[in-house]
């Protein structure tokens, strides 16, 4: 596997891969294969999935005939375009898991969770940004032939997108936090700031005016503030 994305990461450097169809048969085709799914197997893997309403460009069947995966394939630098089509014929066909690749860019999503396309989003894979183990690791994660037939792949693709959600929710909150600790005057902060103002000039500001520094330091100041100061280095002139 990790040969193969060498391969296509060489490849997809020097734009080998022209349109569509060659990102199916170059790059998608061949990744499934090696995920363990037969390829020339109509019972595991459909090409160009026809439904009511459109059809898909590949369906992966986990167990039963129901799909399992949808994968949907766009022209490099075209892998966030098409992603409402995708989620519908989703929600018409039951499938609980579906990619959207340009060869790339790999983006797996739970398209039956709530919030926007990108909330959906589990995961995205730059196959040319990640070390070739890394992607195999995320590939065989979510689709490996074995783990989407045990429901392990879905699974983990749920835990995964909980993870997702609640890291983004406290990373949203974190002004809002800063904004209480600062309302607050916590005395552990105010005692923290007075010290280490007195250290620097050896004379102790008053708690009133720590406390009013605090209220009015904004999230992006305080981010500044406590940012570490980066040295500069001085430019050689070649010509010198």
């Amino acid at each position: 596997m990790q040969v193969l994305i060498e391969q296509i990461r060489e490849r997809l450097q020097r734009s080998a891969y022209v349109n569509e169809a060659a990102i199916s048969h170059g790059v998608v085709m061949p990744i499934i294969n090696a995920l363990g799914w037969d390829t020339a197997d109509p019972q595991q893997v459909v090409p160009e999935f026809s439904m009511s309403g459109g059809r898909v460009d590949f369906a992966l069947f986990g167990l039963g005939h129901k799909p399992a995966v949808f994968i949907e394939v766009k022209q490099v630098g075209r892998a966030m375009t098409g992603d409402w089509q995708l989620f519908e014929y989703c929600f018409h066909q039951g499938v609980s898991l579906c990619v959207l690749t340009d060869g790339r860019e790999w983006s797996f999503y739970l398209p039956g969770e709530h919030g926007s396309y990108e909330d959906r989003r589990v995961y995205r894979l730059q196959l040319n940004d990640r070390e070739p183990a890394k992607c195999e690791q995320m590939l065989l994660r979510y689709l490996s032939r074995d783990r989407v037939q045990d429901q392990s792949a879905f699974e983990d693709a749920q835990r995964d997108h909980r993870d997702a959600t609640r890291n983004r929710e406290a990373v949203n909150l974190l002004p809002k936090a800063w904004r209480e600790v600062a309302d607050e005057a916590h005395d552990q902060v105010v005692d923290a700031l007075t010290d280490k103002a007195e250290a620097l000039c050896g004379y102790k500001p008053a708690t009133a005016e720590v406390v009013a520094f605090l209220r009015m330091l904004a999230p992006n100041s305080a981010m500044a503030a406590l940012a570490p100061v980066q040295k500069s280095t001085p430019r050689l002139d070649k010509g010198r």
